[in-house]
């Protein structure tokens, strides 16, 4: 569609309307001013067990458990005198009914509209069982360890030995932390695996035309399941530097080569119109350096770049050997750095208050600064919030002239 067109035909748009609450991924559903349900989408009778038309016509109540119905049609009431945008249940927990009489928890977001004088209220019902179950599971952990440094804390009260019993304990608490985060990084990565097994085959079997939709979702759970893998690997490269677990294996790599790859790799990150331009500026192309620590700190680099960048800009790397170092440099025009958030930004888990919204662990940048304090290298950059960021490398290391 032509930039500025506004003969948008209204049938299409009708259509893609229709098209967006059929697929969305929540359970949507529309009342009126009674309460009566008017609308739903497929997700909303999958989550609570109903069929097509089933709900149409009836009391909203139907989905709450009975010993929340009259409480919330007296909510309902005081809503529609004030409707405003919110969430529902703010503070406590709500919970929906299934046609089988099984109850479950949700989350509710609330909006509303008025057609011809007429008051609609549209609630996102989001099925959180599985967030409920990571809870708790939590809290039990959580219970458990406070209970065995209660149990610890006794003792150091008891004995002659505290400062011994308390060193053993903390090596014992770090021992289980290092553990759980290894264990779960691990027991992740088997399932990501078979998620992306399988999206593989669904692409491979739903090749050819008229499979478009299909293609864009596969591609969405590839986009998702690399996130997730990068996210565990920071988490595993964070724990081992801080373990101390961790030494440079320094080895001859080809600069270019290196790159080139790199590149390809991360083009499937990429935003609709973003290119990824690569460009070597010296003669020299070897050097000797640790490939793991020098691959991570410019995938982190460029992918940082990616991620904050609008579609259609430009991400640049540049790499040059001069004087004996690796100069790297990683161009973008994205929406920059905060000046007051610029001193934490190598800091862990720190994130700057414009990127709140977009998925990260705010590990990567202070992982680069330690790879590089680790191989002897530095780090600086210049940013401008709303024009872009650069940011260059340097690191020391061996090169032979080809």
């Amino acid at each position: 569609m032509p930039q500025g067109d506004t003969n948008v035909n209204p049938v299409h748009l009708d259509r893609v309307r229709e098209m967006l609450f059929a697929s969305a991924a929540e359970g949507l559903v529309l009342v009126d001013r009674s309460g009566a349900i008017r609308m739903n989408n497929p997700r909303l009778l999958e989550l609570f067990g109903y069929a097509e038309g089933e709900l149409l016509g009836r009391s909203i109540e139907l989905l709450l458990p009975e010993s929340f119905r009259h409480a919330h049609a007296s909510q309902r009431e005081g809503y529609n005198a004030r409707p405003a945008k919110r969430h529902m249940g703010r503070g406590r927990e709500l919970n929906g009914l299934r046609k089988d009489g099984t109850i479950f928890p949700v989350e509710v977001g609330l909006n509303h509209f008025t057609v011809d004088d007429e008051l609609y209220v549209m609630a996102l019902v989001t099925d959180i069982t599985e967030r409920k179950s990571a809870e708790e599971a939590l809290k039990r952990n959580t219970a458990e360890l406070e209970k065995r440094v209660e149990e610890r804390t006794a003792e150091l009260a008891k004995g002659a030995h505290a400062v011994e019993i308390a060193y053993e304990r903390e090596k014992e608490l770090h021992a289980l932390k290092s553990r759980f985060v290894s264990m779960a990084s691990h027991e992740f990565r088997t399932p990501l695996s078979t998620i992306m097994g399988s999206a593989d085959l669904i692409a491979r079997y739903t090749e050819g035309p008229g499979n478009e939709k299909v293609h864009k979702h596969v591609q969405r759970i590839r986009t998702k399941v690399r996130d997730l893998t990068a996210i565990l690997n920071d988490f595993l490269s964070f724990e081992r530097i801080g373990q101390g677990d961790i030494s440079t294996e320094p080895e001859e790599i080809d600069i270019i080569h290196l790159c080139i790859g790199l590149i390809e790799e991360l083009r499937g990150m990429a935003k609709a119109g973003q290119a990824l331009k690569y460009e070597h500026t010296s003669d020299t192309r070897t050097v000797v350096l640790d490939r793991n620590m020098l691959v991570n700190t410019i995938t982190n680099l460029v992918t940082n770049a990616i991620k904050y960048s609008p579609e259609g800009s430009p991400v640049t790397l540049r790499t040059a050997m001069d004087d004996g170092c690796l100069r790297i440099v990683v161009i973008d025009k994205g929406i920059g750095i905060p000046v007051t958030d610029q001193p934490q930004l190598f800091d862990p888990f720190f994130r700057a208050q414009n990127v709140l919204t977009i998925q990260g662990t705010g590990l990567g940048l202070h992982l680069v600064k330690r790879y590089l304090d680790l191989m002897g290298g530095e780090i600086n950059y210049t940013s401008t919030p709303g024009q872009g960021s650069t940011f260059n490398v340097r690191i020391p290391g061996k090169h032979y002239r080809t």
